[in-house]
């Protein structure tokens, strides 16, 4: 049984063709030049609740994920202190568009970076937004969903939670 907590991170495939032209982009920076996932979100509940951006940034459930490639990765120091400044820093965007015109920045990371007036973030700069509220991350603009992915599976202070096809 996977044991979700309030302030974990997901990360997941979308096959779509949005999503597979985010993960070429992706893959073409990416350090490794691998991508395997284009969308991030927040989990919310133990029971799978999310806050993420879709057609809006709202709350959703991750039972839309059933059938496609998931990780999860939770960071060692959140607890409900760091999750409450994380949700803080983000619920302020509750309701708003998804800004799909910021994706075009992210075909190039330094504009997604630099270009900003920090109103709407895309779903992993929002992901990135909730840690950089906890005090778990330095940054956020420009961060996407493989930055998160990796980070999970790579940084110290990250543990992968779950990692296959989300049932």
């Amino acid at each position: 049984m996977i044991e979700l907590r309030p302030g974990d991170i997901f990360c997941t495939e979308n096959p779509m063709m949005l999503g597979r032209a985010i993960n070429a982009v992706q893959a073409f920076w990416a350090p490794d030049s691998k991508a395997q996932y284009s969308h991030a979100g927040i989990i919310t509940s133990v029971v799978g609740e999310t806050f993420e951006g879709l057609w809006t940034i709202r709350h959703a459930t991750l039972a839309a994920y059933a059938g496609k490639q998931m990780i999860i990765g939770r960071n060692s120091g959140m607890g409900l202190n760091a999750y409450a400044r994380g949700m803080g820093a983000v619920k302020r965007y509750e309701g708003r568009w998804y800004p799909v015109w910021r994706l075009v920045f992210h075909l190039i990371p330094p504009l997604a970076k630099y270009i900003t007036n920090g109103r709407n973030p895309v779903c992993s700069e929002l992901a990135a937004r909730f840690l950089y509220g906890c005090g778990m991350l330095e940054y956020w603009t420009g961060v996407n969903p493989d930055n998160l992915a990796d980070m999970i599976h790579y940084w110290k202070a990250w543990d992968v939670v779950y990692e296959g096809v989300w049932k």
